[in-house]
């Protein structure tokens, strides 16, 4: 602990002080009372029985949302990227990308901690993760002093399932559908008390369709138009192993250890024509392309807990460590023909990237009274990127490659991030709680790009002040009333930083910003409702105001090239509602879940190609849910789900529709099932339209992608039932702090 406040008084930051003494003087207070009990076995033994317990599938809870996803029988055989979709706030287009309330930076987490294996494309990860691994997912719109400042959209928590069971034990499943495949289990070892378990499984998926892109842009008086008819196909998967071990030493004392490898495939395939002109003319034929891409993603994670109880109730100390690591090849392979043929251009490209996280907490929870509770952390987060790109052309007549110089380029970007926080938790009786807290950070930043002549930037390091405000009432058995205000910051991640540009379609290129800073967003928050065992309703309100944002925007130059790229250029307010209401029978379940806000997206910019945009409008989601318990061994359960436009700086995304219909049949005493399921049998096709407008440019695209799809799938579960309590281990490191990105770009 000396050390460790020797350390933080060299950064010369009081708060950092202020917490690191707090932290030293409750875990040096003396446990005077029970010393000399003796210690006893957390394991309960007892007679082999079977426990059933129905949750709620939403439940609305004092911070939170909890998407109970293993009551879901509609995703057996799917990926977290389809189980996401049925989450209430949650929305997933046709590309993978996520967001909350129409707001794309969410931070993940898996079991309350960041992973690696989330760190490179998104998409592809959330799609190569099997829902049936998923026990529940936690949605956290205004995340207490607790955890880290950054995720201006909130947080999505993913609980993994966990085999707690004496003996050896585990599960198995499989799934083979049209549009995804999984393969996997779980097995698990109680020795004493320590449990070992081993997770490894695999996914696979595809996406298929076509797209028609039509652009108009005016240069020196004449409205120039290209149009861009394309077929696609999608593919992707890979295999997934994890591994953990966990101690419980005695009562007081517990420490656990994991490791997970995720391995990560994705390959796209596009022939598209392009044709150009002036409008309401003859367009010419321009060429034929065909574009094939490749990713793989090896990512790891390595943690470490330690949990310590105290003789006085309530009081805890924890520490925690991880290190994350996660690696990206992207690489392009693209051809250009004329009408007859013949080629005309051929290139590659490679972009190898790194992305390297370290990361220590350590947290301390001391009850001041029977009604007052304090709790406080430090914590330092340590990252290091790297990206390194090359492109080659095909030289056609000699039939060889050659290096294209002026676009090779290499990129490193370190951040670190120091922080500490405070809270404080007053039940000030039966009825109200208070939650009021800080969190401070300090971010020291930089990196360089090796071209043209080794640029450094430093940026200026930044402080933040992070205050949150809970109260919450209770009002009968099952209702509530409660008020949240926080501030959140987003710190951009390597996909909005890394400037490397992707030429696979030259007319269309995106590229990263290395210069970007953070965004900050206010909050605020109202929620009521009531929920009893036959049913009940959450209500959220809630104003968001977004400055410095982060914003996509695109051009058109010169050459007629559409280019896309990210910068500090926006004001994003929010105002809106969420609505959950769900009944519940004794053979059924029906719910209702949806929400509506108005969106007011401005430039903060008075020149250049980005001053005076805007856009505006409204925005919601409609979403139900149903099942029927035909009898003890079959069950019936469907799902619908409607999003409406996503709106960006420059326009909007439109809207669209999936349902899902599947069928259960449970046997040998509920320990295995199989099942069927339909993905959107009455809308076979979706379509996604984009509709944006810049400087003396519009841009329209519609894209039509199979959905439809037939799903059967298997599961059974092994091994003995005799129960283990909770161990201490309960607080996991966090890092919630980078801002996502969306579709392709930089790895």
């Amino acid at each position: 602990m000396y050390l460790l406040c020797k350390v933080i008084l060299k950064k010369k930051n009081i708060l950092f002080v202020f917490s690191a003494l707090l932290t030293f003087v409750a875990y040096a207070q003396k446990d005077t009372l029970q010393r000399n009990k003796k210690d006893t076995s957390d394991i309960e033994k007892m007679k082999v029985l079977e426990i059933k317990v129905q949750a709620n599938i939403i439940e609305n809870q004092a911070d939170k949302l909890v998407y109970n996803a293993s009551q879901d029988i509609t995703s057996k055989g799917s990926s977290l990227s389809d189980m996401l979709s049925k989450v209430p706030m949650v929305e997933v287009d046709m590309d993978g990308n996520v967001s909350m309330r129409g707001n794309r930076n969410i931070k993940f987490l898996i079991n309350g901690r960041p992973s690696g294996l989330l760190a490179g494309n998104l998409a592809d990860a959330l799609k190569s993760i099997s829902a049936d691994d998923i026990d529940k997912i936690e949605v956290i719109t205004n995340p207490s002093a607790k955890y880290d400042a950054e995720g201006s959209g909130g947080v999505i928590n993913i609980i993994m399932k966990d085999v707690r069971l004496k003996g050896n034990s585990g599960n198995f499943r499989m799934g083979l559908g049209t549009r995804s495949a999984n393969l996997g289990g779980t097995f698990s070892v109680q020795r004493g008390k320590t449990n070992f378990t081993t997770m490894i499984g695999g996914h696979g998926w595809r996406t298929w369709g076509f797209s028609r892109a039509n652009r108009l842009n005016t240069i020196q008086g004449f409205t120039n138009q290209l149009t861009q008819n394309s077929d696609f196909s999608n593919w992707g998967g890979g295999p997934r192993v994890t591994f953990s071990v966990d101690h419980t030493f005695n009562k007081k004392n517990a420490f656990s250890a994991s490791a997970s490898v995720n391995t990560g495939w994705r390959g796209t395939l596009t022939d598209w024509e392009t044709n150009v002109g002036v409008k309401d003319s003859f367009l010419n034929y321009l060429w034929n392309q065909n574009s094939d891409k490749l990713s793989t993603t090896i990512g790891y994670d390595i943690n470490v807990d330690y949990r310590k109880k105290f003789d006085k109730k309530d009081r805890e100390l924890g520490w925690s460590a991880q290190f994350s690591n996660s690696t990206e090849n992207a690489k392009y392979t693209s051809d250009r023909k004329n009408q007859i043929g013949k080629l005309l251009h051929n290139e590659k490209s490679l972009n190898v990237g790194q992305n390297n996280e370290l990361s220590t907490q350590l947290d301390f929870t001391e009850p001041i009274t029977s009604k007052i509770s304090l709790e406080s952390g430090i914590k330092g987060i340590w990252r290091f990127v790297f990206s390194d790109y090359s492109f080659d052309s095909l030289n056609i007549p000699q039939n060889e490659y050659s290096t294209i110089a002026f676009r090779n380029n290499s990129f490193t970007y370190y951040q670190y991030v120091y922080a500490g926080y405070s809270q404080i938790i007053y039940n000030l009786n039966a009825n109200y709680t208070i939650k009021v807290g800080g969190r401070f950070e300090y971010t020291n930043f930089g990196g360089n790009l090796s071209k043209p002549n080794e640029i450094s930037f430093t940026g200026k390091p930044y402080k933040n002040l992070i205050p949150f405000l809970n109260i919450s009432r209770k009002i009968g058995q099952g209702g509530y009333l409660r008020f949240n205000f926080t501030q959140r910051i987003q710190r951009p991640s390597l996909f909005y930083l890394n400037p490397y540009t992707n030429f696979s379609d030259p007319l269309n290129i995106t590229t990263g910003n290395p210069y970007l800073s953070p965004e900050i967003s206010t909050n605020y928050e109202l929620s009521f409702g009531n929920y009893t065992p036959v049913g009940g309703y959450g209500i959220n309100v809630y104003h968001k105001r977004l400055n410095n944002s982060i914003e996509t925007y695109r051009i058109v130059d010169e050459n007629k090239v559409y280019r896309t790229t990210y910068g500090n250029i926006g004001q994003n307010i929010t105002t809106g509602f969420d609505v959950n209401i769900n009944f519940k029978g004794k053979t059924w379940m029906l719910s209702l879940n949806g929400g509506a806000g108005f969106v007011n997206i401005r430039s903060v910019v008075d020149t250049g190609v980005t001053a005076g945009l805007s856009s505006k409008g409204i925005t919601y989601t409609v979403g139900t849910r149903g099942s029927y318990n035909i009898s003890k061994k079959y069950t019936i359960e469907m799902f619908a789900r409607f999003n409406a436009p996503t709106f960006s700086l420059q326009g909007y995304s439109a809207n669209w529709f999936m349902h899902v219909i599947s069928v259960k049949r449970r046997f040998n005493n509920d320990k295995g099932g199989i099942g069927l399921g339909l993905d959107n049998p009455f809308s076979p096709q979706v379509d996604y339209k984009t509709d944006n407008k810049g400087l003396n440019f519009s841009y329209y695209e519609m894209r039509r992608t199979t959905m439809w799809g037939v799903r059967i799938n298997f599961d059974y579960t092994f091994g003995g039932i005799q129960v283990e309590k909770s161990k201490p281990v309960e607080r996991k490191l966090k890092n919630d702090d980078l801002k996502d990105g969306e579709k392709e770009g930089g790895s």
